[in-house]
């Protein structure tokens, strides 16, 4: 699938974003007002943001990279498809920023592995992929997979309701300590 002309400027305001996050990380990321320990948290609280907007750097400049390799962009003149494009595309984006702010609300109360699960989903259907396999396969092992890496690896504490933790209470026993 082809990148559309909002995606790409869509993808480089996230990208423009992100970057001047990381340089100011210093004002905009805070201590915490308690002291965390190695007891509480294997890692310094202030390195956690700044992997999520290393990753969004990354992945943001792939497909900035990708789709300008490919000359996937359009051309500076603005003719009818070019703005019904560009308004279909704005309006994905708008879309994804209100699930995105609905997980966000929604994170505590579902915790983080439902919500990501109905992030992911959403936002494939949103993209346009339509096969549910794999839509439901990579929805519900990626959060897995990271709650525990985050959790267990990590020992950084995510949001998680209490039936989910119970289920995978077994599965985090078996692996080695860290």
């Amino acid at each position: 699938m082809l990148p559309s002309q909002a995606d790409f400027l869509f993808t480089l305001v996230v990208f423009i974003l992100a970057v001047l996050a990381l340089i100011f990380s210093g004002k905009f990321i805070v201590d915490p007002p308690i002291p965390l320990d190695s007891n509480l948290l294997a890692m310094n609280s202030r390195v956690f943001p700044i992997l999520i907007l290393m990753g969004t750097v990354i992945v943001s400049f792939s497909f900035l990279l990708s789709a300008i390799r490919s000359k996937n962009i359009e051309s500076s003149r603005m003719g009818l498809i070019n703005v019904m494009n560009i308004s279909k595309g704005l309006w994905r984006q708008c879309v994804f920023l209100v699930i995105t702010i609905t997980s966000a609300l929604l994170l505590v109360t579902l915790g983080f592995i439902t919500t990501m699960f109905f992030l992911m989903v959403s936002t494939a259907f949103l993209v346009g992929n339509r096969n549910l396999i794999q839509i439901i396969v990579i929805s519900a092992f990626m959060p897995v997979g990271f709650y525990i890496v985050v959790t267990h690896v990590l020992r950084t504490a995510l949001p998680e309701v209490d039936i989910v933790q119970k289920f995978l209470a077994p599965l985090i026993r078996l692996l080695p300590a860290f």
